[in-house]
C-alpha cells in the first residue's frame, strides 16, 4: 500500500498506556481525519506513528515498509513531515529563519533558497511577514507558517495535530483551504487531529473515530457526518 500506516498501535506515556491496539491508514492522495473525545490518544497516535514517542507494540508502515522504529529525522527524510499542536513555530526567529528550519534536510543552501522561494508562491500570506519574527504573527499565520515549514521538503504525507485550534472561523476556512490545494495539487497524503469534528470531516476522504485508545469506527467523511451514532456523541446531536 502507498501511504502512511499505523497498525495495532500500542502506546503511552511511562507506564500509562493511551493506545490500545489502534489502527489508521492515509493511502497515497488522501484526507484522512481522527475525531474522538478528549483523552482518546489523539495526538499519542500521531507522535508515535512519527516516532516522537516508541510504539510499545505494533506497526507503523510507509509504502509497506516497516519504518517502527525509525527516528523523526529519518522519517522527514522519507517524506513525511509532522505539524504538532499548538506552539509550532520558533516565535525569536523570523519567518525566513522558519522556513530554513524546515529545509534542515535539503542538500545545499541553493536548494533551501529554491524551496523558499515556492513555498512563498503556495503561501502568499507569508510573502509580506518574510523579515518578521514569528512570534508577531496572528494565530492563524502562524499555522500557516508551520504548514509552509513542513512543505518545504515537499513531503508525501504530512500529519497534522489540531489544526484549526485556536484559530478564528476566517483562518481556519485559510487553513483547510491550503490543505485541499496540497492535496489536490500535488497529491500529498494528510494525516490530521482535530477537535473541529464538522470541519475535518467536510474536508476528508475518510476518517476515523478514536475512544479509549481503540479505532471504534472508519468510514467516509460523509459517512461520519450522517452517521446518527458520530453526531449523537462526537458532534453534538
Amino acid at each position: 500500500m502507498t501511504g502512511m500506516e499505523g497498525r495495532g498501535i500500542y502506546a503511552g506515556y511511562g507506564k500509562i498506556e493511551v493506545l490500545h491496539g489502534a489502527s489508521v491508514r492515509a493511502g497515497q492522495g488522501e484526507i484522512v481525519c481522527i475525531i474522538g473525545p478528549n483523552g482518546s490518544g489523539k495526538s499519542t497516535l500521531l507522535k508515535a506513528m512519527f516516532g516522537l514517542i516508541k510504539p510499545k507494540r505494533g506497526t507503523v508502515l510507509f509504502d509497506g515498509q516497516d519504518i517502527t522504529h525509525l527516528a523523526p529525522e529519518e522519517k522527514v527524510r522519507l517524506g513525511i513531515a509532522f505539524v504538532p499542536q499548538g506552539r509550532n513555530v520558533f516565535t525569536s526567529l523570523t519567518v525566513r529563519e522558519n522556513l530554513e528550519m524546515g529545509g534542515t534536510p535539503l542538500d545545499s543552501k541553493k536548494a533551501v533558497r529554491q524551496a523558499i522561494a515556492e513555498v512563498l508562491e503556495t503561501y502568499p500570506l507569508l510573502k509580506d511577514k518574510i523579515p518578521y519574527k514569528a512570534g508577531n504573527l496572528s494565530g492563524g499565520e502562524k499555522q500557516i507558517l508551520a504548514l509552509a515549514r513542513a512543505d518545504m521538503v515537499k513531503p508525501r504525507v504530512i500529519l497534522m495535530d489540531e489544526p484549526s485550534i485556536g484559530l478564528a472561523p476566517r483562518m481556519i476556512e485559510e487553513v483547510y483551504e491550503k490543505i485541499k490545494a496540497i492535496n489536490t495539487n500535488r497529491g500529498v497524503a494528510f494525516l490530521i487531529v482535530e477537535q473541529n469534528a464538522r470541519k475535518a470531516l467536510s474536508a476528508a476522504h475518510r476518517g476515523y473515530v478514536l475512544d479509549l485508545g481503540v479505532t471504534r469506527i472508519e468510514d467516509t467523511g460523509e459517512g461520519l457526518l450522517n452517521n446518527e451514532e458520530v453526531k449523537k456523541l462526537y458532534l453534538g446531536g
